[in-house]
């Protein structure tokens, strides 16, 4: 068998600085949700993985391989756990994501509060269809992700309906929401009318649509390069293919800067005094 480092020989380099808003890393093999998981089994292997990409600094939750619908909110706070102690083990590198829970409130709200003091500036992505969750302008959910908002935090959401999508981001007008996958021209289209219409929705462009060639000009040219984050989904999603697709994009240097790093950079503080 080969092995993750005889694969991983020689790293891609850019002339842009690529922060990863949109990832899954691992404390164990419950964690590791690559489909092929002999692709990558261990920490190692998926820190040779984002070297071999190029990436620089990576953000994103640790998520369960099996979906589960929680008893407790033990089970979505040994998540957190988990993240706290990748960012130990990887430094400042790693930002990590946290969960919470609409069945929890009192203790995911307590959560927020616990890990705002911790340094942690990220929610999620959060899955609702991995931990039997709601959706996200739910008035429960609502509450915490006003929370959320309030205590400067940003959130990552895997994609929702769109009706469900603008509610939420309509009932929390105070917190940043950064969207995951464009999908396809309808939603994707969709997706972007409504952060036309909420400057507090932004989105990230990892997984479905990115394949589709213009995608990301088309969205540059309606919003802005400052609404569209780079992301990876890996180790769902192949990394480096992440990277070239956004790179294939008719775009100028300021929008790669932009995408690839500064944005994510700019909404989780990273940097600032």
């Amino acid at each position: 068998m080969i092995s993750e480092s005889a694969i991983m020989r020689k790293n891609l380099t850019y002339d842009f600085e690529i922060f990863d808003f949109h990832c899954h890393p691992f404390y164990d093999s419950n964690e590791n949700i690559c489909v092929y998981t002999e692709a990558v089994n261990t920490r190692e292997g998926f820190i040779a993985a984002m070297d071999f990409a190029g990436i620089g600094g990576f953000a994103g939750s640790v998520i369960y391989r099996n979906a589960i619908t929680p008893e407790s909110f033990d089970e979505i706070h040994a998540l957190n756990l988990h993240a706290l102690e990748l960012e130990k083990l990887w430094g400042g590198r790693y930002v990590p994501g946290i969960h919470i829970h609409p069945d929890f409130v009192r203790e995911s709200c307590e959560e927020l509060e616990a890990m705002k003091k911790a340094g942690v500036r990220l929610v999620g992505e959060l899955v609702p269809y991995r931990v039997a969750s709601v959706g996200y302008s739910d008035p429960a959910q609502a509450e915490i992700l006003r929370l959320a908002g309030e205590l400067g935090m940003v959130v990552s959401c895997h994609s929702a309906g769109m009706e469900d999508l603008e509610k939420a981001v309509a009932a929390c007008p105070g917190t940043i929401f950064v969207n995951a996958h464009p999908g396809e021209y309808k939603e994707y289209s969709e997706k972007l009318s409504i952060m036309k219409r909420y400057p507090n929705l932004y989105l990230d462009v990892c997984g479905t649509g990115l394949f589709r060639y213009g995608m990301l000009k088309h969205g540059v040219d309606m919003l802005g390069a400052e609404r569209f984050l780079f992301g990876t989904d890996f180790p769902v999603c192949n990394a480096a293919m992440q990277v070239t697709g956004v790179l294939s994009e008719p775009l100028s240097d300021a929008d790669f800067e932009l995408i690839f790093a500064e944005n994510a950079k700019r909404l989780l503080g990273i940097g600032r005094n």
